[in-house]
């Protein structure tokens, strides 16, 4: 790509109404890229160490997480995309309403957070990656749950088996992949009846993120990350492909809303990149607090709020099989 290209010049959109790389790496390529540098060149968001606001953001999020799960498989069939959350006391008391012996898949693992997360809940759990290098370097002791290699081939294996699980989770794993249908469609088949598949990509074209650059406020399209990323959703494009590959969005939230710094010279860190580091800063500082002190169902309430109206720099859809 030269100098002078827009990145957005590379994409398409296509007829469910999300943007795709319109020359998309082979499987090959694809395999050894994840495999052999992604994570030991550090051009993902993983990190070798976090810090101690770090590590509570994520634990926060995987709380809250959870309890929205927790809801939706207590109430199973009787919930529906429009239905509001149940008042529930605690997450504590969500979880513990759910019968043991829970299964759960994290496809495109990682570091191994969420592994580790639903392991301390008592679920049985595993994990696939193209890779063990990032799960080694945090959770070594869940070596023995992740399977390594091709994620398509690691989904057909299960389904060969005959595995199937109670949530499936995909944290920003989709915006990677070669086919983001397939993929879906994989995870259709390894789900029970009742289950949950979490998806957790970039919210990407956002009507906020083109406002900004039509009104000069940052001078290209930012959230295209080339050769990361080769498909780029919204709401309407996510719930598209869900609807498409036999599944219904039963919840969507959003996130902090970090892109707002954007109109905001002495905050923008897309044009003076040195900004970024306190603009993260402060995200966590703001996700932690609302984490630690506000009610979950008020917390969820929120970020459900923040999808409804577009904002949040990612999207979280909780899908259920139709």
């Amino acid at each position: 790509m030269s100098a002078q290209t827009n990145p957005a010049d590379l994409l398409h959109r296509n007829e469910l109404g999300y943007y795709e790389v319109t020359r998309k790496p082979t499987p090959e390529e694809l395999r050894d890229y994840y495999a052999q540098r992604y994570y030991q060149e550090n051009r993902s968001s993983y990190q070798p160490t976090y810090s101690e606001a770090e590590r509570e953001h994520i634990e926060g999020k995987l709380r809250l997480r959870y309890y929205v799960l927790a809801q939706l498989l207590e109430l199973g069939k009787e919930a529906t995309p429009d239905d509001s959350p149940a008042p529930l006391a605690t997450a504590d008391s969500a979880a513990s309403a759910m019968p043991a012996g829970h299964t759960f898949l994290d496809v495109g693992c990682g570091e191994g957070w969420a592994l580790d997360y639903f392991q301390r809940q008592g679920w049985d759990v595993l994990g696939l990656d193209f890779s063990s290098f990032s799960l080694e370097q945090f959770h070594p002791n869940l070596r023995g749950r992740l399977r390594a290699g091709d994620l398509y081939a690691g989904l057909q294996d299960l389904i060969t088996e005959g595995r199937q699980f109670d949530v499936l989770w995909l944290d920003n794993v989709l915006e990677h992949v070669l086919d983001p249908a397939e993929l879906l469609r994989r995870c259709r088949a390894l789900t029970r009846p009742g289950g949950v598949l979490l998806v957790d990509v970039p919210n990407d074209f956002s009507p906020l993120q083109q406002h900004l650059l039509a009104a000069g406020h940052i001078d290209r399209p930012f959230w295209v990350a080339l050769p990361d990323h080769l498909s780029y959703f919204g709401p309407a494009g996510l719930r598209n492909l869900a609807a498409a590959t036999g599944w219904r969005t039963a919840r969507l939230l959003g996130d902090q809303p970090i892109d707002l710094n954007l109109f905001n010279p002495a905050t923008n860190y897309v044009q003076d990149r040195s900004l970024g580091k306190a603009a993260h800063q402060a995200r966590l500082e703001q996700d932690n607090f609302l984490l630690r002190t506000a009610p979950l169902p008020a917390v969820a309430a929120y970020y459900e709020a923040m999808a409804g109206v577009g904002l949040g720099r990612n999207l979280v859809a909780f899908l259920r099989p139709e």
